[in-house]
């Protein structure tokens, strides 16, 4: 896909309401920038669809599956603030999805970058609790 069509479908994913042409222009991405910012400018509230097609796709780097987690609030569900419930059950999936793929080293670390907005005392937290750093720690992409 070339760099001005990956920016027009980015552009315009909000307004798309097709959920399976919105994920397969995902699938069919071999850039793992584009997933990343596909991600960050899609309307969570439609689903896990697009995410999880993302989470999935063979070019998604540490750096996006990692910005995927904290976009989807997965550390609530990690730490048990949030539990499964008949409402949120995809969700869940998805969390889950994404911290079993994370903790089994499944991506590789590629070109993005990814920061959590955490401070120092909630970094101390995460350590103490032996949360897995893969989950909170500073991503720095490789130059390619």
């Amino acid at each position: 896909m070339n760099r001005e069509i990956e920016q027009k479908y980015i552009d315009q994913i909000q307004y798309e309401e097709d959920i399976e042409k919105i994920c397969e222009i995902a699938k069919a991405s071999d850039n793992p920038y584009f997933l990343q910012q596909y991600a960050m400018n899609y309307n969570w509230n439609d689903g896990y669809a697009l995410p999880t097609v993302i989470a999935n796709n063979k070019h998604c780097d540490l750096g996006t599956a990692v910005s995927l987690f904290w976009l989807a609030e997965g550390m609530s569900y990690f730490l048990k603030e949030v539990e499964r419930n008949e409402y949120n059950n995809e969700w869940a999936d998805f969390c889950e999805l994404l911290v079993r793929k994370l903790n089994n080293n499944d991506y590789a670390c590629g070109p993005v970058s990814f920061k959590p907005n955490i401070n120092k005392l909630t970094l101390y937290k995460y350590k103490k609790a032996d949360i897995p750093s893969v989950l909170y720690q500073e991503v720095n992409g490789a130059s390619i």
